[in-house]
């Protein structure tokens, strides 16, 4: 997650040039998918190179029961959903690929990815659906979730804290104190000058991004009451208890993970994607659902991951949706989960994961419960922007958390429309 807000820009604006392309390209002259000697057809299937041996261990089947040739492709990710606009046209696109949920419904709305059935969504709830939708149409199949959770050290905490108020008393104790700094403590931490990580903040008190599910880009709540009372409380950690280095937009997440990773932080809050680096640093760590917040609300963090997906340019459309219903099925999901740690979507999958003994897995699953599907229309590339540096400006005092709210909510209007008004 943390790679998509620079790659998000980029990606709309190759969109943008080549969605007139994209819908009135052929699908029958665009594709990469072809025919072997033998006569077979051939599916090529898109992923991170380290996906590649889970794909052609649960091939085969899929082979033999659509007389088909799956072709494995490595690239990563974010590189594939960035040339699929050019290079769909020109037939050289994959025929399926995986793709994070923020990327399917501006790549949908452009024209770039072929449109499913609903009945390849309806085992899943209205939450999930809602990552792959836009415009009531589908794009995709989710096939991982994943959001922010709370990791504590077991070897300082027997327990993870429940409360906001438990986090309050683990920053008033002295072995957590800051030795440079006086008066300033590392009990818990939190990168909130990252919009992603302080939107479930803002959330819990009442704020939101769009209007009507993330669709309505004309109703912000990033400055309503809710939100500012979430970012007036954010400054009394930045000011009364966080040293000076958690103001720092672009340096407190490794901040944050560096005391975490030597002990000197006893709870952060933290995405899954961590998980590899603590351990590597031989934290005993612990993963639980964030601490219920100081007005009793949930940390409504927003929820995320990838889906299965299919190019609007694939000369096998049908093969296609076959290979993404095959793909994110209950067996071959949790096979992912078994092999990746990766949460699956597919509800069976998702319910036998968490009746697992792997504590960030059963965090995972629980605080998703409570997160917000990040909007997917193309507009939310100017949220990122304009509250990039809201929490600096309070935090610093350079703005009241009113002021610094508005300011940014102005700035997402202003660009909104001036990049959108012809939507």
């Amino acid at each position: 997650m943390k790679v998509f807000k620079k790659l998000f820009v980029l990606t709309l604006v190759l969109g943008v040039i080549m969605a007139l392309a994209a819908c009135g390209g052929s699908k029958k002259t665009n594709s990469s998918s072809s025919s072997d000697s033998g006569g077979k057809k051939t599916l090529t299937v898109s992923v991170e190179d380290q996906y590649a041996d889970y794909i052609n261990s649960i091939k085969g089947d899929f082979e033999k029961q659509n007389n088909v040739t799956v072709k494995v492709v490595k690239k990563p990710m974010f590189d594939q959903l960035e040339a699929l606009p050019l290079d769909g046209p020109a037939g050289k696109a994959p025929d399926v690929m995986l793709a994070s949920y923020d990327r399917i419904g501006g790549l949908g709305q452009q024209g770039h990815l072929l449109k499913l059935s609903k009945k390849d969504v309806s085992a899943y709830d209205a939450k999930d659906q809602r990552q792959v939708m836009i415009d009531n149409k589908v794009y995709g199949v989710p096939f991982v979730i994943e959001t922010l959770v709370l990791y504590y050290n077991k070897d300082l905490l027997k327990s993870p804290p429940k409360t906001f108020a438990d986090l309050e008393k683990l920053a008033k104790d002295s072995k957590y104190n800051f030795s440079s700094e006086s008066g300033k403590n590392t009990g818990f931490l939190v990168k909130w000058t990252d919009f992603y990580y302080s939107y479930g903040l803002l959330a819990g008190y009442g704020g939101y991004v769009f209007g009507d599910n993330g669709t309505n880009t004309k109703d912000i709540g990033l400055n309503n009451a809710g939100s500012v009372k979430a970012i007036t409380y954010a400054t009394h950690w930045f000011k009364d208890i966080w040293p000076k280095g958690m103001k720092d937009t672009k340096s407190s997440g490794d901040f944050v993970t560096e005391e975490f990773s030597k002990g000197k932080a006893a709870a952060v809050i933290d995405g899954p994607w961590s998980a590899d680096t603590y351990a590597k640093a031989k934290v005993n760590y612990g993963a639980a659902p964030i601490p219920t917040l100081p007005n009793g609300n949930k940390y409504e963090a927003f929820s995320g991951g990838k889906g299965w997906v299919a190019s609007n340019y694939t000369k096998e459309p049908k093969l296609a949706e076959k290979w993404i219903q095959y793909v994110t099925n209950s067996a071959n999901s949790y096979k992912f989960y078994e092999k990746y740690k990766e949460v699956p979507a597919n509800p069976a999958a998702r319910e036998k994961a968490a009746a697992t003994n792997d504590e960030l897995t059963k965090a995972v699953v629980e605080q998703y419960k409570s997160a917000q599907p990040m909007p997917n229309v193309p507009e939310m590339a100017e949220v990122w922007t304009g509250m990039e540096s809201t929490m600096f400006d309070a935090a610093s005092g350079k703005k009241t958390p009113k002021q610094a709210a508005d300011a940014a909510v102005k700035t997402i209007k202003d660009n909104i429309a001036q990049k959108y008004s012809n939507k």
